[in-house]
C-alpha cells in the first residue's frame, strides 16, 4: 500500500517547537510520507529556526516567503493572502492527502484555507481552546475548516462538538510540545538566578507594555527576555525592550533549550501560551500579564496581572517564593506526537 502523503508546513518558531514530535513520528512511520513546507517568519532570521529543522536532519520539500513584516494590522491580513497563494500552488505540486495545521496563527490560517479549497484532508491539533487577541477567532476558524481534530484536554475536546463536530472525528492526545521536553537533559547550565520574559503583542486590543517593563526592571535578579512573535506592534515592542540595560536578550532558541531555560527559572512572566502548558508540566511558576491569555484552561502554576506595574510586581514576588511545582499533566504526558501519527496511518 502507497504511503499517505501528509504535508506539514512549519511558518514560525512556535510553529516548529510544537510540532517536532509529529514531525519526527509521521516521518518514522512506515505508512505515512512527511512532506515539509517551511516558510513565513520561520525562515527569517530574527526570527526563524530553518537552520535548526535543517540540522535535526528532516528534508524540507519546499520554501515559501510571504511574510509581510510590519507593524500595522494590515500586514498580518496581507500575509495571510500571500501564503494562501502560494500553499494553495505548493499544494497542487506537492499533492498531499492530508494538511496538519496546528493551533491558531495567521499563517495557519493561510494553510487551512489553501487545504480546503483543495480538497485535501485538512487535520487540526489544540483546537478548542479559548484565547484573547485576533487568535480566539482564528482558532475556531480553522477547527470549522478542519476534518479532524487533536484537542489537547478533555474540555477542549467537547468544546470542539459543541461547535458541531462529529465526535468520531475528535481525539484528544494532550500537547505535543511537552514530547520533546519529556526525556531530554533539563539541567541549568546558567550559573546564576533568573526570571524569564516573554511577551507578545495583542494585536485586537493593543496594552502598554511600560508597566511590564518596569515591574521587571524593579526585581533584583538577572533578567533573560526573548524577542516576540511576529505579529503587529512586534518591532514598537523589541525597540523598547531592546534599549534595557542589564538585561540578557535572546532572539530564537532551539525547542530543547527553551525548555531548560523555562524549567530552570525562578519565575515565568509575560503572556506566552508556553507558560501554560510547558510551564504546567515542568511545574514552572509563572504571571501571565495582559488579556493575551484570558480564558485559557491553566494549571495551579500560573497567576494573573494586568499591565500594572504594583500588581506584576507582586504577582513575580509571590512566584518566586514557591517551591517547584509537581509536573501538572492536565495537558498531556508526552506522547501526542506518537499518538497523531499512528491515528493518521488508519484514517
Amino acid at each position: 500500500m502507497p504511503s499517505k502523503k501528509i504535508c506539514v508546513p512549519v511558518l514560525s518558531r512556535a510553529n516548529y517547537g510544537r510540532l517536532k514530535s509529529v514531525l519526527t513520528e509521521i516521518n518514522n512511520h512506515p505508512k505515512l510520507e512527511l512532506q515539509l513546507i517551511v516558510g513565513a517568519s520561520a525562515i527569517v532570521d530574527r526570527y526563524g529556526c530553518i537552520n535548526t529543522i535543517k540540522k535535526d536532519g528532516f528534508k524540507i520539500d519546499a520554501e515559501v516567503h510571504g511574510l509581510v513584516d510590519g507593524d500595522e494590522p494590515e500586514c498580518m491580513a496581507i500575509t495571510t493572502g500571500l501564503m494562501t497563494v502560494q500553499l494553495t500552488l505548493l499544494f497542487k505540486q506537492l499533492n498531499p492527502g492530508m494538511v496538519f495545521v496546528h493551533a491558531d496563527r495567521v499563517e495557519q490560517m493561510a494553510t487551512a484555507i489553501a487545504a480546503s479549497y483543495t480538497n485535501r484532508i485538512l487535520i487540526h491539533s489544540e483546537g478548542g481552546e479559548s484565547t484573547g487577541s485576533i487568535d480566539n477567532k482564528v482558532r475556531p476558524s480553522i477547527t470549522s475548516l478542519a476534518d479532524i481534530h487533536f484537542p489537547v484536554t478533555e474540555l477542549a475536546k467537547q468544546n470542539i462538538i459543541k461547535m458541531g463536530k462529529d465526535p468520531s472525528t475528535v481525539f484528544v492526545v494532550g500537547s505535543p510540545a511537552l514530547d520533546i521536553i519529556k526525556d531530554i537533559d533539563l539541567t541549568n547550565t546558567r550559573g546564576k538566578p533568573y526570571i524569564l520574559v516573554l511577551n507578545h503583542p495583542n494585536t485586537t486590543d493593543p496594552e502598554e507594555i511600560d508597566p511590564l517593563i518596569e515591574a521587571v526592571m524593579s526585581i533584583p535578579i538577572h533578567k533573560i527576555w526573548i524577542n516576540p512573535n511576529t505579529d503587529s506592534g512586534a518591532k514598537a515592542m523589541m525597540k523598547k525592550i531592546h534599549g534595557l540595560k542589564e538585561v540578557e536578550f535572546v532572539k530564537n532558541l532551539p525547542v530543547e533549550e527553551y525548555a531548560r531555560l523555562l524549567n530552570n527559572c525562578q519565575c515565568a512572566v509575560g503572556n506566552s501560551s508556553s507558560f501554560i502548558k510547558e510551564g504546567a508540566f515542568l511545574g514552572v511558576p509563572a504571571v501571565l500579564v495582559g488579556r493575551r491569555q484570558e480564558g485559557r484552561e491553566v494549571g495551579n502554576n500560573i497567576v494573573f496581572a494586568d499591565y500594572d506595574k504594583d500588581m506584576i510586581v507582586n504577582a513575580i514576588k509571590h512566584q518566586m517564593t514557591r517551591p517547584k511545582l509537581e509536573p501538572d499533566l492536565r495537558f498531556g504526558n508526552g506522547t501526542a506526537g506518537k499518538q497523531i501519527a499512528e491515528r493518521l496511518a488508519v484514517i
